[in-house]
């Protein structure tokens, strides 16, 4: 099934679960689209016909005979702008205002006896996915929106899920590298220090975009471990936002940094020279399934 078949799939799906393929919604006498029409002028400042034509998509016709049978219901009324008089704002009135409200409450209760069976994580896990589809689709992801964290419970076994998921869609690794991923993270965990080791996890609204770490391995000498940027939120700044989170963590703690990387990964590369990151080492071997050459990177002296 194509991408197209789908997102129609799940569209229908999605409508149908919530009963908006049904002739009126919430067993009220208003169809979806009338339903939205009420919502969105409750809900706007200086809301115009324009506007909801604009912002849902409607044909001037159909939104015209939606807003006069409002007007002789009681649920809206017309006020002549202040800036122009040709143009009329559309507010609701406490009639209907009183509807919006019903409308929003019975929408409420649909929800809560739908995830009435759904456990915590489940709840968790939708309100997640549902996040990410908005993302995705609106794709208005900026730089300054992503916030940038200490990890949390779950989160660690997420970054070895997307490292096993990423490295083996876009470089053909095979399974052993999602084991490397998860028995150096499960070092880390066993030899844990609050005061020397740390991993970040950047966040946009709910989703996780990507992860960075450093591992202290002496007393002057710290490991920077499994940075990742998902694809989505490549290109926006977020890599090199991570790398600074990560070396500021260590200047008051450690006096070199080096990491491991492969040979093949050009904008990692760029991005740690960018740093002052310099190649000191090369090893090349077959490993996770390909032939690959890894390369030492050493930034020194960092709080000098």
């Amino acid at each position: 099934m194509n991408i197209v078949h789908k997102v129609r799939e799940f569209n229908r799906y999605y409508t149908n679960i919530l009963g908006l393929l049904d002739r009126h919604i919430l067993d009220s006498p208003f169809s979806l689209t009338e339903a939205r029409v009420l919502f969105e002028i409750g809900n706007r400042n200086n809301c115009s016909a324009r506007t909801l034509v604009q912002e849902l998509n409607l044909d001037r016709g159909y939104l015209s005979r939606i807003i006069n049978r409002f007007q002789k219901q009681k649920l809206i009324k017309r006020i002549k702008s202040n800036d122009d008089s040709r143009v009329f704002h559309l507010e609701l009135t406490d009639k209907g205002l009183t509807v919006m409200n019903q409308l929003g409450e019975s929408s409420d209760n649909q929800i809560e006896n739908l995830l009435k069976a759904f456990s915590e994580e489940d709840k968790f896990m939708l309100s997640y996915h549902m996040d990410c589809i908005v993302r995705l689709l609106e794709n208005k992801q900026a730089s300054a929106s992503i916030g940038i964290r200490h990890a949390k419970t779950g989160d660690l076994g997420y970054v070895i899920y997307r490292h096993g998921i990423l490295y083996s869609q876009e470089y053909g690794f095979d399974s052993s590298f999602e084991e490397y991923v998860l028995q150096g993270l499960a070092k880390y965990v066993e030899n844990y220090n609050p005061a020397l080791d740390r991993i970040w996890v950047a966040e946009f609204n709910g989703c996780i975009a990507g992860s960075i770490a450093i591992v202290h391995v002496s007393p002057d000498t710290a490991q920077l471990r499994w940075f990742l940027v998902e694809p989505k939120f490549r290109n926006l700044g977020l890599g090199k936002r991570l790398v600074k989170e990560a070396i500021e963590f260590c200047k008051p703690r450690y006096k070199n940094i080096y990491l491991w990387t492969l040979s093949s990964l050009d904008s990692a590369r760029y991005l740690y020279k960018s740093f002052g990151f310099n190649p000191v080492e090369e090893s090349s071997h077959f490993i996770w399934g390909k032939h690959l050459t890894e390369e030492k990177w050493v930034l020194n002296n960092i709080s000098a």
